[in-house]
């Protein structure tokens, strides 16, 4: 009976052990595609009385080092997009880039102080790549997400 409740008190202080580490490191892939989802639908966007409708897919990827990943998407004309990114919760750690099917650059972040989202008006359909990688001078490694939401027409 001592060796069970001795080995019981054991796993019990493993237990705590975990679950106060899991409270001191919050950040997950989940809590990321949130900090991402607030992206679509800003402060300010709600001051403006503008909303952004997701396209309904959370793209997430764990990158390392100087990987990067590509997601394929077509942009409708006459639409106005924005795409937003996020790798973690207090700073902009992502640098996405969107490409046309040519491999020509049309908006990279780092030119814009690595916003976290980019919203854009398309005039005719455009099919994209959307590549992005970590800030590696920030962080090393992590999960990155992304979302594409779409200007609703009042």
């Amino acid at each position: 009976m001592k060796f069970i409740l001795k080995y019981t008190i054991l796993a019990a202080g493993v237990l705590m052990f975990n679950l106060s580490f899991a409270q001191d490191n919050p950040v997950t892939c989940d809590s990321i595609a949130e900090v991402t989802s607030s992206y679509l639908n800003t402060d300010k966007d709600k001051a403006m009385n503008r909303v952004f409708i997701s396209d309904g897919q959370v793209y997430r990827v764990f990158l390392n080092d100087e990987e990067a990943a590509e997601f394929e998407t077509t942009f409708y004309g006459g639409s106005t997009y924005r795409i937003a990114t996020s790798a973690g919760i207090d700073d902009n750690y992502i640098i996405f880039e969107v490409y046309d099917k040519e491999q020509n650059l049309l908006f990279s972040n780092e030119d814009y102080e690595y916003a976290p989202y980019w919203d854009f008006k398309v005039t005719n359909t455009l099919d994209c790549t959307i590549e992005v990688k970590l800030d590696v001078d920030k962080k090393i490694s992590g999960c990155a997400s992304v979302m594409i939401g779409f200007a609703k027409q009042n």
